[in-house]
């Protein structure tokens, strides 16, 4: 480890001495100094403007790794960039379902406003705008934008998007990066009443914009559920407590919680709990609210599982777009450390915990945990053969736990409250305790709704909790999972919305993002849209992947431009085939989705465009 600022070499001389100083902080954070190239790179690009790869040497030289390690993070992730952009970088989201929802049409309107086309800079470089297929996490909030490192949403006017020009032009950023239209886009349950008794417990303060403190969250009695695992349970029996529970991971794979715990050797070294932060899937901001809001929350499960496994160093994953819930997390754990929740000796315990954070950079497929595990030790973010599992060796080559941040918020209310409490909730016992439904598109309430898991149906859901479909329109389906699992036709919306409701009208729950699709939304422009966001974060290690996910979107584009026909159907599925189940992570399965369902339920939408007679384009005059 270095102890001091090295004096510059003729590379280094490039980045300031307090860039060299920032990166040597990060250096000195992880047990392996690789894992600090990634933030190294970020500091050095938000110093420089770019990285070119002169600053790229520079930054590997004294992270202490080869060059070609540095650049191959610089040429993968969408946030590292290699050629200089505007002073303020514009991302307009047009992916499902903010593309129908307004997106679209917001990027044409700040085209004219700022007089450039995405992918250009303003002749004064005030402004860089760029049109992107990956998801922000506002899906709620659409249409929006991202600005520097704050978000704009409810951009639904010229008058707004006018005035976002006008600030951009003059070199600032809008007053408040965050705004929310409280009137349009409500994060709380609409007035009317549901059909039964529910007090929210992973998002008691719902509609609140600022963190929740570390007095409030003790005075409302949290940490108790830390206090009881530490004085009063065993590790072991924090992990049966889980396990007895039923808690299933909440990120979308739905395995037991507990069961996953227990799989940690017993024996002597280092174990990790990596917290999976990286919310990138279409459709999806339940995380993001925890994190902003509820921090504590979800450190104190941090504390518990990781009492329980035997970790003394915890990683939080976060995207890389969402800096603001990683700034509150930060500031929630020096906060919990200052008053002895974290760090040394636990509320007293001889147990103690460090817990960092650790932002991405623009990779979905760093949400699958096994590339995850790769972004953060500073590699590149492909998934790894199984086995071995991350249980046996994870990151640095040691026994690791990866959870999804729901699933850790549920784990203080375990403990203080008990298995059987969380059993209660809900139904059905096998998928029990409180979910977080994502629920956004054409709903007059988009927003996070907390239920029990089970308790309501798609209809249930969109009509009491969603206000109903905006416009009067109709439904035409609704993705259960954000756009990784198959569409559920408007004739099955009765469907129970737990894991095994959902699988049994042909889809998965996931992690509960649900996206309406409205029936005059063109389902060959939306296969589209949502192939061009699988083929964009292939991470591109497995051929089926890389180029079965390329030759799907060529297809598709074909289709919906009027130049396909009804062969190019058939070699849309069996290029599906070729995909489904012959790759190392779900990326592949997920991606062939919008294909196989959209051609089950909407064949003659596909054989229409075929035939020159696709629907009107009125997929950009959302209101």
């Amino acid at each position: 480890m270095i102890d001091s600022v090295p004096q510059p070499a003729a590379g280094e001389a490039l980045l300031s001495a307090a860039c060299r100083e920032a990166i040597l902080a990060e250096r000195a954070r992880y047990p392996h100094p690789r894992s600090a190239l990634l933030p190294a790179l970020k500091l050095a690009q938000a110093e420089v403007g770019y990285l070119p790869p002169a600053v790229v040497a520079a930054v590997a030289e004294f992270v202490g790794v080869s060059g070609a390690q540095a650049q191959e993070l610089t040429t993968f992730y969408s946030m590292l960039h290699r050629a200089p952009t505007g002073k303020k970088l514009v991302q307009v989201c047009t992916q499902v379902p903010c593309g129908y929802m307004g997106g679209d049409r917001l990027l044409a309107r700040l085209e004219k406003a700022l007089g450039i086309k995405a992918g250009e800079t303003t002749a004064d470089g005030a402004v860089t705008l760029e049109r992107t297929v990956e998801c922000m996490g506002a899906c709620h909030r659409a249409p929006m934008c991202r600005v520097g490192d704050g978000f704009v949403e409810n951009l639904r006017t010229e008058a707004d998007v006018a005035g976002l020009a006008t600030t951009l032009r003059a070199g600032s950023v809008p007053a408040t990066p965050g705004t929310r239209n409280h009137d349009c886009h409500p994060d709380v349950a609409p007035p009317s009443k549901l059909p039964f008794a529910y007090e929210r417990v992973l998002l008691p303060h719902q509609g609140r914009r600022t963190r929740v403190s570390l007095a409030e969250y003790r005075a409302e009695g949290g940490y108790q559920g830390l206090d009881r695992a530490l004085k009063q349970l065993t590790p072991a029996q924090v992990i049966d407590e889980v396990k007895q529970s039923n808690l299933r991971g909440r990120g979308g794979a739905a395995f037991s919680t507990g069961m996953k715990w227990g799989f940690v050797p017993k024996t002597p070294g280092p174990k990790y709990l990596v917290v999976n932060a990286d919310e990138s899937e279409p459709g999806t901001f339940k995380d993001r609210e925890l994190m902003e809001v509820e921090a504590h929350l979800l450190l104190e499960g941090i504390a518990i599982a990781s009492y329980a496994i035997g970790c003394r160093e915890a990683f939080v994953y976060i995207r890389g777009e969402y800096v603001e819930a990683g700034e509150r997390l930060r500031d929630a754990i020096a906060e919990a450390k200052a008053a002895g929740v974290l760090g040394r000796g636990v509320l007293g315990s001889s147990f103690d915990l460090e817990v960092h954070v650790f932002l991405g950079a623009g990779a979905y497929i760093c949400g699958e945990e096994t590339a995850l595990l790769e972004s953060l030790e500073g590699r590149r973010p492909m998934p790894r053969s199984r086995p071995p599992f991350p249980a046996v060796a994870g990151l640095y080559g040691k026994p690791t736990v990866v959870n999804n941040v729901e699933t850790i918020a549920n784990v203080p209310h375990i403990i203080k409250r008990g298995a059987a409490w969380f059993r209660a909730l809900g139904p059905n016992e096998k998928s029990a305790g409180p979910k977080i439904y994502c629920l956004s598109g054409a709903v007059n309430r988009p927003g996070n709704y907390e239920l029990p898991l089970g308790s309501m149906t798609f209809r249930e859901l969109i009509e009491h909790c969603g206000g109903g479909v905006s416009g009067g329109r109709g439904i035409k389906g609704v993705l259960p999972a954000g756009i990784s699992a198959p569409i559920v036709p408007a004739s099955k919306l009765d469907a129970k919305l737990d894991y095994e409701g959902v699988q049994a009208a042909g889809s998965m729950l996931g992690s509960a993002s649900l996206i309406v699709v409205p029936n005059d939304v063109d389902m060959v422009r939306a296969a589209t849209r949502m192939l061009e966001f699988f083929r964009h974060e292939s991470c591109g290690k497995c051929t089926p992947c890389r180029e079965g996910t390329a030759w799907l979107h060529e297809i598709l584009k074909r289709i919906e431009s009027g130049s396909g026909n009804t062969a190019d159907l058939d070699l849309l599925l069996s290029l599906s085939k070729g995909i489904t189940g012959k790759v190392l992570c779900a990326l592949g399965d997920f991606a062939t989705s919008p294909v196989t369902a959209a051609l089950q339920h909407f064949r003659d939408e596909f054989v229409a465009a075929c035939s020159g007679r696709g629907a009107a384009d009125n997929w950009s005059l959302r209101p």
